[in-house]
C-alpha cells in the first residue's frame, strides 16, 4: 500500500468500543429489515443494513489502543497459533466449476491470481487516496463507519457521498476481468447479472475489536403468506468479490466466514454469545490480488487488525439475473460507462447515470454522514428544487 499510510492508526486517545455508550439490548444479530433498519437509539456511523451491530466488541472493553497493550498482545499470540480456516483452498480462476461449487457449498470462495500485477497496484494506489481522503477529517480514527460503525474501520462505499465508488476508473475496471466473469457466469448459471454498486472495507491497524456476524441483507424479508419460503431457500441474489490490497494474515484483519450459513435459519449470535472457532474462521493466509467471492447471506464480520499495516479490501456487489432491490442506485457517471467493455456496459446498466448528468456526491469522502449530506444538499440546491427531485426519484 501507499507508503502516506504508514504510521497510521493506533491511536491511544480512543478508547476501546465494548458496551461504552452502546446499546445492550442486541440479542442476535438478525436482521431480516435489510435495508428498511430503524435507526439505532444513539447515532452511530453506519450503514442502514447493519444498524443491529452497534452494540460493540465488549472483550476489549478494559484495553487501550496500544500495540503493546497486554490484551492486545495475547491476543496477537492467540491469533498467531489458531487464525484461519483449517485447509482454506484457494482456487485457480481457471477452474470456475470447482469456484462455483465451492460458493454454493459454504457460501463463499477464494480465487488466487485475479488481480494482474498492474491493476492491483493501480487499486493499490487508488484505495489509499481515498483511505486518506476518509482520514483527512478523522486523523484518529475515532468516527470511523461500515458495519457497526467501529472506529478505526471504513467503507469505502459508505464514506463516499454517493454511497458507491463507481465514478473511480479503478472499481469500475474490477467489473468485468477475465478471471471473474467467467466464475459469476457459471455461479449465476447465466451472464446476465447485473452491477448492483463497488466499495469494500478498511481495518486499519489498532481495529482491535471484532465485529458482530451478520448478513448483509439487501433486501425485507420475503412476504410469503404461508411462511414456507425466506430469502434463505433461494439460490444466490447477491454476490460480493472482494479483493484484498495487502496478504490477509492472522494479525491484520482477515474476513471472516461461516462456512454454509447461507442457507442457515438459524438465530445469529451475538458477539459476546459466539462460540470461539468462529472468531477464528477467517480467510487467511490469502496473498494479495486475491478475490474472495461471497454471498452476502452467509455469516461473516470484520476481525482485529493488530498489524501495522492497514487491510483494505474494495469490493464490487453483483445481483442475480433474477434479483432487484433498492439497494441499486445511479452512481457511475455515463463517462465512466463509455469506458467499460460491451459486457461491462450491458451488466452496468441499472447503476449508470445519463450523458451529461452529475452524479450528486460523486467525489467527496468523508466518515461523517452529516458531512456528506450537507456536501449533496449543496449540490441539490444548485441544481434547482425540480431537478433536485427528478435525479432522487430516478435514484
Amino acid at each position: 500500500m501507499d507508503a502516506q499510510l504508514e504510521n497510521l492508526g493506533w491511536n491511544e486517545s480512543v478508547p476501546p468500543n465494548g458496551f461504552i455508550n452502546r446499546p445492550k439490548s442486541i440479542v442476535n444479530n438478525d436482521n431480516p429489515a435489510g435495508l428498511s433498519s430503524a435507526a439505532a437509539e444513539i447515532e452511530i456511523e453506519t450503514t442502514p443494513e447493519h444498524m443491529n451491530l452497534v452494540s460493540g466488541d465488549p472483550s476489549c472493553a478494559g484495553w487501550t489502543r496500544s500495540y503493546d497493550d497486554p490484551g492486545v498482545v495475547a491476543l496477537r499470540e492467540k491469533l498467531r497459533k489458531e487464525n484461519g480456516i483449517k485447509g482454506l483452498e484457494l482456487v485457480s480462476p481457471d477452474d470456475p466449476k470447482r469456484a462455483a461449487e465451492l460458493l454454493h457449498r459454504d457460501g463463499f470462495v477464494a480465487v488466487r491470481d485475479v488481480l494482474e500485477p498492474d491493476l492491483l497496484a493501480r487499486m493499490q494506489r487508488a484505495a489509499s487516496e481515498a483511505i486518506l481522503d476518509l482520514m483527512a477529517d478523522d486523523p484518529d480514527c475515532s468516527a470511523g463507519g461500515g458495519a457497526g460503525g467501529l472506529p478505526h474501520r471504513y467503507s469505502f462505499g459508505g464514506g463516499s457521498a454517493s454511497r458507491q465508488m463507481l465514478h473511480k476508473d479503478e472499481w469500475c475496471e474490477l467489473i468485468d476481468l477475465p478471471t471473474t466473469t467467467p466464475i459469476l457466469t457459471e455461479i449465476f448459471g447465466s451472464p446476465d447479472y447485473i452491477v448492483g454498486g463497488a466499495g469494500g472495507d478498511i481495518a486499519m491497524p489498532g481495529a482491535i475489536e471484532y465485529q458482530g456476524l451478520h448478513s448483509d441483507n439487501m433486501w425485507s424479508e420475503i412476504p410469503d403468506p404461508y411462511g414456507n419460503v425466506t430469502m434463505r431457500d433461494l439460490p444466490v441474489p447477491v454476490l460480493t468479490i472482494n479483493f484484498p490490497m495487502i496478504d490477509l494474515t492472522f494479525e491484520n484483519g482477515p474476513i471472516r466466514q461461516i462456512p454454509g450459513t447461507q442457507r442457515s435459519r438459524a438465530p445469529i449470535p451475538s458477539l459476546a454469545d459466539e462460540p470461539d472457532w468462529m472468531k477464528l474462521s477467517t480467510v487467511c493466509p490469502a496473498p494479495a490480488g486475491t478475490a474472495v467471492f461471497r454471498d452476502i447471506r452467509a455469516w461473516h464480520a470484520g476481525t482485529p487488525n493488530l498489524s501495522r499495516d492497514v487491510r483494505a479490501m474494495p469490493n464490487v456487489e453483483y445481483y442475480a439475473p433474477w434479483f432487484r432491490s433498492e439497494g441499486i442506485m445511479r452512481s457511475m457517471p455515463y463517462e465512466q460507462w463509455e469506458k467499460l467493455s460491451p459486457h461491462a456496459q450491458r451488466i452496468s446498466r441499472f447503476v449508470v447515470c445519463d450523458k451529461g448528468e452529475t452524479v450528486v456526491g460523486a467525489g467527496y469522502m468523508d466518515p461523517r454522514r452529516k458531512k456528506r449530506e450537507a456536501f449533496k444538499q449543496k449540490q441539490f440546491d444548485e441544481m434547482g428544487e425540480k431537478a433536485a427531485r427528478e435525479y432522487l426519484a430516478r435514484l
